[in-house]
């Protein structure tokens, strides 16, 4: 086997981003709490101990776009290595969160003695490029009930715990934190919400959202 094609073996494989990091102090956030944003300026990549984080963009009217939501053991607040803060973007503890930090300049010196880990944090950027290039033709080619169908089978692979029905279950969502990821009104989102409960696709109160993603799978279909 050639070095060239060892290399390109090395960079198919997963690294685990959490390998490479040092243990660092934690801070605590209630549910709705701030993280940065609205004049809380980041110049640090987090990690998400426990809990749940919703990163946003805010326009300059106040409109949030709910761009991701970050589970536990995953890292945000990669912008931070683009220079200055971006006023524009914030993130928020969308249910209690324990959170872990290092600043861009510790992560750089890391990365330095530790390579593997800026090829982690690259497989990282690389996926979620590819899921926002997903979002972004489904904005495109589909109309709202596909769009808030392909959303939670999304989110309930990386948010939810299979059931043995085959079911999905889900930390529950407001329909205005779902409208504002799929890019339409709370009111269309709880029209077809209510549309998938009749028919069997989801079931929903304040604790859970539990879904049958065979089901939704069928509205792309």
């Amino acid at each position: 086997m050639t070095s060239s094609s060892t290399s390109v073996g090395l960079l198919a494989q997963t690294e685990d981003v959490l390998a490479h990091l040092p243990i660092s102090g934690t801070s605590e956030y209630r549910k709705d709490e701030i993280i940065y944003g609205q004049g809380r300026a980041s110049n640090n990549i987090y990690l998400v101990v426990a809990g749940c984080v919703g990163l946003s963009h805010v326009t300059q009217e106040g409109r949030e776009v709910l761009l991701d939501i970050i589970p536990s053991d995953e890292i945000f607040g990669e912008s931070a290595f683009l220079g200055p803060p971006r006023p524009s973007e914030q993130a928020v503890a969308i249910k209690a969160a324990t959170i872990m930090k290092w600043s861009v300049s510790d992560i750089e010196e890391l990365v330095e003695v530790r390579p593997r880990l800026a090829i982690a944090l690259l497989q990282i950027l690389a996926r979620r490029n590819a899921e926002l290039a997903c979002r972004i033709g489904s904005f495109a080619g589909d109309c709202v009930e596909r769009r808030l169908a392909r959303s939670l089978v999304f989110l309930s692979e990386r948010l939810g715990t299979t059931e043995a029905d085959g079911s999905v279950s889900m930390m529950p969502l407001t329909h205005g934190q779902l409208s504002q990821y799929i890019g339409t009104s709370r009111e269309i989102v709880t029209h077809f919400m209510g549309q998938f409960r009749r028919r069997g696709h989801v079931s929903y109160s304040r604790r859970v959202i539990q879904l049958r993603p065979k089901e939704l799978r069928a509205v792309l279909d």
